[in-house]
């Protein structure tokens, strides 16, 4: 099973200038769709889970995650529900997002107020590179104790998830397309035929 701590609760190219403020980078962030790769690792060290697909974000909180390889699975949000799609289980579960409660690391991407959920430290710039430190400022309303998140020449490329179970999940993004258009019909999602329907 993919792990959904990203998204579990509910630019990047932006510009040239230097800026060792995660709000003011985010802030220049729109929308944003590209490809990703993600790794899971267990607190030893060792690979629980590679995964790829394609993604796409629109503020505030639209998103559409296609899993591709090694399976194919879904996570989209219109703005009202999250869809959770599992085509080979033929399922899919149907939350409201004001109904999910707590704090996740998607809400950096798709919220315009990180300030009122996260304490963000800049940790250094070398060679182009910042990175910068999210915690959430209610431990208890979250599944993770913090995220960090890279930039390379102020365009976002990386962000590590450290669980509350000390895993960390990596997530690397490439072919990143930044405040392009973007139609809102594409975050809405059709209920194919013959799928069970799980509402929460």
């Amino acid at each position: 099973m993919i792990k959904y701590l990203f998204f579990i609760f509910i630019s990047l190219n932006v510009g040239a200038e230097t800026v060792n403020d995660l709000t003011v980078l985010l802030s220049k962030m729109q929308s944003a769709q590209g490809d990703f790769y993600q790794k899971v690792i267990d607190q030893n060290g060792a690979l629980v889970q590679e995964v790829s697909g394609t993604f796409s974000f629109k503020k505030p909180n639209l998103f559409k995650w296609n899993y591709i390889t090694p399976f194919k699975s879904q996570i989209i949000s219109d703005g009202d529900l999250l869809y959770l799609y599992d085509p080979d289980l033929k399922q899919v579960v149907i939350s409201p997002l004001d109904k999910l409660g707590g704090v996740s690391p998607a809400m950096l991407l798709v919220s315009e107020e990180i300030s009122n959920a996260f304490n963000v430290i800049y940790l250094k710039s070398l060679d182009s590179k910042d990175w910068f430190q999210a915690v959430p400022k209610d431990k208890s309303q979250t599944t993770f104790k913090s995220v960090l998140i890279h930039f390379e020449k102020n365009t976002i490329n990386e962000m590590r998830v450290l669980d509350n179970f000390e895993q960390t999940t990596n997530i690397l993004f490439k072919n990143l397309q930044i405040n392009k258009k973007v139609d809102d019909a594409s975050f809405l999602f059709n209920i194919p035929e013959n799928v069970d329907v799980i509402k929460n």
